[in-house]
């Protein structure tokens, strides 16, 4: 009876592997096209015009609806679906995911050109469409009509929940000069220690004798502090009946504490990695991805040890 009990809770983890490989194949290759694409856009000034700077807070509302599609997903009785294999020939969607890639960097260059025209419309199109050719590449398509039909209630809420937090998200853009001024001087403080000396010109700028920085918005980790207070919340209504209510109350303000000092700890090392390596590495193509990065990986630890803990006793 014990060894048909453990057979039968570990079925729908072992039909899950598949599923979870698929997501991060398709999670690695949208870094990839962000990678490439991202610091064409970023160095080029393209971030406040032609509709670019939408992508920030997308992107951001795009990761927590995926993380709340998994944690519905997790909690739906029904079995894991049985995703049909993969095969070598859903590389061919990979062609045209290059295409598109490739379509929307020449219309970056346009506009930067100054030649709009029809190029934001068409550099935005074939950006999407990169992600959803690298989806059949990494999913095929059956296996997506399959999802969509098991997971159609799911998708849906998680869908809803997207939008949710990009309006939340918005809302709360006003607190980033407050924590970006935090931010400044912690950073000042800590780079000193290293030896580091800078010079703040108002309103936050910090001025080495290589370079200077600005600590914007993206810098104040408001973007981090909205997700992590988002699946809080989700969590908390998800598994209230679960958690000792004490406890789930009392780690929230620490938490979101450790969060913004690993923030803190970010930034500075972005300032000490373009002061000592390359300024073109540091602020590009890592500062594109550092800030998700500490917060994936903080979100990791802390749930792997914070959740047993707020969990009830009984």
């Amino acid at each position: 009876m014990v060894t048909k009990s453990k057979q039968t809770a570990l079925s729908p983890l072992k039909l899950a592997v598949p599923l979870l490989t698929r997501a991060a194949s398709f999670l690695g290759l949208c870094v990839i096209l962000s990678g490439v694409l991202g610091p064409h856009i970023i160095g080029n000034g393209l971030v406040g015009r032609d509709g670019f700077q939408v992508y920030g807070g997308a992107g951001k509302a795009l990761l927590f609806g995926a993380l709340a599609l998994l944690l519905l997903v997790t909690r739906k009785k029904s079995a894991a679906v049985r995703l049909k294999p993969w095969h070598w020939t859903q590389l061919i969607w990979l062609l045209p995911a290059a295409f598109a890639a490739s379509t929307a960097w020449y219309g970056v260059d346009e506009l930067i050109a100054r030649q709009p025209g029809a190029w934001p419309l068409l550099t935005h199109a074939c950006l999407l469409a990169s992600v959803v050719f690298a989806a059949g590449a990494t999913f095929g398509p059956a296996n997506l009509r399959l999802l969509a039909r098991t997971y159609r209630k799911e998708v849906l809420i998680s869908l809803g929940l997207a939008i949710a937090f990009f309006g939340f998200l918005y809302a709360v853009y006003g607190l980033w000069k407050v924590l970006a001024t935090i931010v400044l001087h912690s950073v000042r403080w800590l780079l000193g220690l290293l030896g580091l000396q800078s010079t703040i010109i108002m309103p936050r700028t910090l001025l080495f004798n290589k370079f200077g920085i600005d600590v914007a918005q993206y810098c104040s980790g408001i973007e981090s502090i909205a997700l992590f207070t988002s699946l809080y919340v989700l969590v908390g209504v998800l598994d209230w009946p679960r958690f000792n209510h004490r406890r789930f109350v009392a780690i929230f303000v620490p938490a979101l504490a450790v969060l913004f000092g690993f923030n803190i700890l970010r930034v500075a090392g972005l300032i000490a990695a373009g002061y000592y390596i390359n300024p073109q590495i540091a602020f590009t193509l890592f500062h594109t991805y550092a800030g998700m990065v500490f917060f994936i990986l903080y979100s990791i630890i802390f749930w792997s040890l914070g959740y047993k803990w707020m969990l009830r006793k009984n």
